[in-house]
């Protein structure tokens, strides 16, 4: 089966998985140009539904981050002390020696050692 394209009248197979409803050939300028055409018709025909978008929620939302980020709201709860706790044992013939790599071997639960080459 055959179909025109409404925006650049080529006569086009549609999808299988389509079928009658495609109105427009594969190519990505005739997808854009529909798309387009279709948003616009929706705005005309929805004119009242981003109308008191920024007032109703945008507003609301800028001030309220506005409030946040001066440090009147908080909403975090600070850490009474840290996740993990890890101690770093270097040995004494490592000390001073500058190295691109430290490698760790836990030694105990929250205690590594550094070891090398």
């Amino acid at each position: 089966m055959q179909k025109r394209c409404i925006i650049c009248g080529r006569f086009f197979t549609p999808d299988k998985r389509v079928g009658e409803r495609q109105k427009v050939c594969r190519a990505g300028a005739c997808k854009r140009a529909r798309k387009k055409k279709a948003q616009k018709n929706w705005r005309e025909k929805n004119p009242e539904y981003f109308k008191n978008l920024y007032t109703d929620y945008v507003k609301p939302w800028r001030q309220k981050k506005r409030l946040l980020s001066s440090g009147v709201i908080k909403d975090k709860i600070p850490l009474s002390k840290p996740y993990q706790q890890l101690v770093l044992l270097i040995p004494e013939d490592r000390v001073g020696v500058i190295k691109d790599e430290i490698r760790l071997r836990r030694v105990a639960g929250s205690t590594f050692a550094a070891y090398g080459p």
